[in-house]
């Protein structure tokens, strides 16, 4: 049987709970990348982190094992940087919530960093920093209050770090709304266009596929782009994520890692109220209830039934009940 990854000529990654989590590279991440790459596929590293530099990422990258070089990695603040240029005129002072890296690529559009309200800047561009303090936070909700544009890089409400989920930019820019009646005018990152956007353009692929772990981004990013997708389970999202997911961030396909791309895509078929993908039966009894048969004892067999199981949901399924959960014991809740 074919290979899913066969009908496509490029993929485009996420990176964190997709190739790595925290310090290391995830289990046949490194492994599936190089056999893209021995295909002749062009990859490229899509980031909503704003903290890092491209030419970082692609030494973390390197580090780790992949092949990566920097005009692989397109990250939202440099999209942050390109939209600026656009939208701002030369000299105009914004403050930046963000890290070094932001701040290098604002004002490589050409634009004055300050640190104060008082220097009456004409934007807040905002994006994720781990050492960012609530007075500078303060400086930002009261430029945003006094008319200046807010630009934000990303809102993912979390990030995978290896001893699990922390919170990420979405949190910082969630604590300026608070303060503000306006939301942000722009937001650069998955699931927004324009990160993307950049990606395809610089890799003039005509048919890619997204590969990532969040349904809130990269998912319903892809579909912004009108990409097909492929959600890994090594990440963020897990089984009730993708089972509530909205018409617009449903995957193309799951798999449970990016050496899964090398597997026949799962096809679920429904006839007469049951929905099968491999062994997997589910359907809805009389009580309203939906039910899943079938084994589950492996990854691959509780893959089938997620996605039999996701397939039936998005139909108009029953409730999903505990004892349903419990099948997939070996997936991310």
């Amino acid at each position: 049987m074919s290979a899913f990854i066969d009908d496509y000529d490029a993929v485009f990654f996420d990176l964190d709970g997709v190739l790595y989590r925290g310090p290391g590279a995830i289990p046949g991440a490194v492994e599936g990348v190089g056999r893209l790459h021995a295909r002749g596929l062009r990859t490229m590293y899509v980031t909503n982190n704003a903290a890092r530099s491209t030419q970082t990422v692609a030494d973390h990258l390197s580090r780790l094992g992949f092949e990566a070089q920097e005009p692989d990695v397109v990250s939202s603040a440099q999209a942050m940087g390109a939209l600026l240029q656009e939208r701002l005129p030369n000299g105009a002072k914004v403050i930046v919530l963000g890290t070094p890296n932001l701040v290098d690529q604002v004002e490589a559009a050409g634009l004055v960093p300050v640190n104060s309200f008082r220097d009456e800047p004409v934007a807040v561009v905002q994006g994720y920093d781990p050492a960012m303090s609530w007075p500078r936070l303060d400086q930002g909700a009261i430029a945003l209050q006094r008319g200046a544009r807010w630009f934000v890089t990303n809102t993912d409400s979390t990030r995978p770090e290896a001893d699990g989920i922390v919170p990420g930019a979405g949190t910082q820019v969630n604590a300026v709304r608070a303060a503000v009646s306006d939301a942000p005018e722009v937001i650069v990152g998955k699931p927004y266009r324009p990160l993307m956007d950049a990606a395809l353009a610089r890799s003039g692929a005509q048919r890619p596929v997204f590969v990532g772990d969040r349904i809130d981004t990269d998912i319903m990013g892809a579909h912004a782009a009108g990409l097909d997708s492929f959600m890994v389970l090594t990440g963020a999202s897990g089984v009730g994520d993708l089972l509530s997911a909205p018409v617009h961030g449903r995957p193309t396909a799951i798999g449970w890692n990016v050496m899964s791309l090398f597997h026949p895509a799962r096809v679920a078929t429904v006839e007469e109220g049951v929905t099968r993908c491999g062994s997997a039966h589910v359907r809805t009894d009389d009580g309203g209830c939906t039910v899943v048969e079938g084994p589950t004892d492996s990854v691959e067999e509780q893959l089938d039934a997620l996605w039999a199981l996701a397939v039936h949901q998005w139909g108009g399924g029953g409730e999903v009940g505990p004892e349903v959960r419990r099948r997939f014991t070996l997936l991310p809740a």
